[in-house]
């Protein structure tokens, strides 16, 4: 009868003992959810997901944004990061991988130890490489003159692409190259507009851009 009291009371010893150390044990923040591709919306394994935050020194707000842990996701798009309570003014998750744009997601902490899921997309790397050129202003146009181009049908989503806004190009002294990020994948609209002389002229043309591929668009005017 002694034994069993002593055995009782010995497995009541353990479970009293993982009560409290499971009572004692510091909640933990945790960010996880699904990466997918941002045209296909199918999942994408092996893409780098970096936590950085801004921190929160004795009351004192840093602006700036530092890396504090990373992950990568598995063979279906999921990832996980679990970490103690740590004095945030705001989280940002980037995500990276060979042949994908990154892209970035801002978000504010809770002021308790969370569970936050953050399903996010990551868009294929495409290109467009822009050469504007006035060439024959001098001739048939004059310091007026203005051009502009707009791209329509980039992902808003795609936060390392280029701005949906006008590019513009004025007067006779214009000759430039730049590169535009878009959604390879992604059907694109490149217009274009110039006024010379009290005239305008609008043009525009559909392009789908392969991953990691440019696509090259020359306008001499």
């Amino acid at each position: 009868m002694n034994g069993i009291k002593n055995i009782f009371f010995i497995v009541l010893i353990i479970i009293t003992f993982g009560i409290s150390a499971s009572s004692c044990k510091k909640a933990e923040n945790h960010i996880y959810g699904k990466i997918t591709d941002m045209s296909t919306g199918e999942a994408v394994s092996d893409v780098t997901v970096d936590l950085y935050l801004t921190k929160i020194n004795s009351g004192s707000f840093s602006g700036t944004f530092e890396k504090y842990m990373s992950t990568t996701t598995d063979a279906e798009g999921n990832y996980s990061l679990e970490f103690e309570p740590v004095a945030a003014g705001e989280y940002s998750l980037r995500l990276s991988k060979d042949g994908y744009h990154s892209n970035i997601t801002d978000f504010m902490p809770e002021e308790t130890a969370a569970e936050y899921e953050k399903n996010l997309a990551i868009p294929k790397a495409g290109y467009i490489k822009f050469k504007i050129h006035n060439a024959y202003g001098a001739h048939i146009g004059d310091e007026n003159d203005v051009a502009r181009i707009k791209v329509d049908g980039i992902n808003p989503l795609c936060s390392e692409c280029c701005s949906s806004d006008y590019y513009s190009f004025e007067g006779l002294n214009v000759n430039e190259e730049f590169v535009c990020n878009i959604v390879a994948g992604d059907e694109i609209t490149i217009n274009r507009y110039l006024v010379r002389n009290g005239t305008s002229e609008y043009k525009s043309r559909k392009y789908i851009c392969e991953q990691r591929d440019t696509i090259s668009y020359s306008w001499t005017y």
